[in-house]
């Protein structure tokens, strides 16, 4: 729990996916661990429902920093045709800057069964987000499974959100976002729009956590089996909040049995 706290905490929008947790006391503890590290926060959360075709659901959760930025509305996406397994919850982010005053975040966690068609399916969640709110600087963001046996190179380059312009790969491809020592792939992604967005990139990467905070391959894999993967923006020289995915298997206690996370992870 000690290491997870310190995971999120070094971020002001977290986005946690595969959040299974049936009595809804998952979250609020954690905010209360958060709360009580030091005085980073205050923290508060949103949660979608439980999402899913069958009787195993999962949950997105934001998590931020509630004193630099707010929640100004969310929806999960309205899937007329059924086409993702966990459809997106969409949610619109005060930040405090005059050039970059709102953002819009769509987190996304495909089924490797379908993840071809759910990214390409996700452009139009881009779409219906974008016109939601009228602003074009939307980030799409999660465990997208896009590479490996998951996804070919050549489909990979052939997506939507790859042959449309505008769209730039915050994490490039090869960059490992897998914990185990016998993968190498980069399941996790964070995809920028926007020309404000992306003019304030300021960097993109995978927290390799286990070497930061000294921690065995198992014992890593208690806490999740992907890498968070963060985007950090700049206003000036005035920092704005770094935005983290990560999917995290958090303990038993917490969540009731989970099923191990099926590419092992934020964004």
């Amino acid at each position: 729990m000690d290491t997870l706290v310190l995971i999120l905490a070094r971020c002001d929008i977290m986005v946690l996916q595969e959040v299974v947790d049936p009595t809804g006391s998952a979250i609020p503890l954690l905010l209360r661990e958060l709360n009580r590290l030091d005085d980073s926060g205050p923290y508060s959360s949103l949660s979608s429902p439980l999402l899913g075709r069958s009787t195993y659901k999962e949950k997105y959760v934001y998590i931020y920093r509630s004193h630099k930025t707010q929640v100004l509305d969310s929806y999960v996406y309205d899937d007329k045709d059924d086409l993702f397994a966990r459809e997106p919850f969409v949610g619109q982010f005060s930040l405090p800057s005059k050039v970059l005053p709102s953002l819009v975040l769509v987190p996304l966690h495909t089924t490797p069964k379908a993840v071809e068609m759910e990214l390409n399916a996700l452009y139009d969640v881009f779409l219906d987000a974008s016109q939601h709110w009228q602003s074009k600087d939307v980030i799409l963001l999660g465990d997208f499974n896009a590479d490996c046996g998951s996804l070919t190179q050549k489909r990979l380059d052939s997506l939507v959100l790859r042959t449309q312009s505008g769209f730039q790969w915050a994490i490039a491809d090869g960059v490992d976002t897998t914990v185990r020592a016998s993968t190498h792939c980069t399941y996790d992604r964070i995809v920028l729009h926007g020309e404000r967005c992306q003019g304030l990139l300021r960097s993109a990467a995978a927290f390799h956590f286990p070497r930061s905070f000294g921690l065995t391959e198992e014992e890593a894999l208690n806490i999740s089996d992907h890498y968070p993967v963060e985007v950090e923006l700049n206003r000036a020289a005035h920092r704005l909040p770094c935005l983290s995915l990560a999917t995290v298997l958090l303990p038993s206690l917490l969540l009731l049995p989970l099923l191990p996370p099926q590419l092992g992870l934020v964004a």
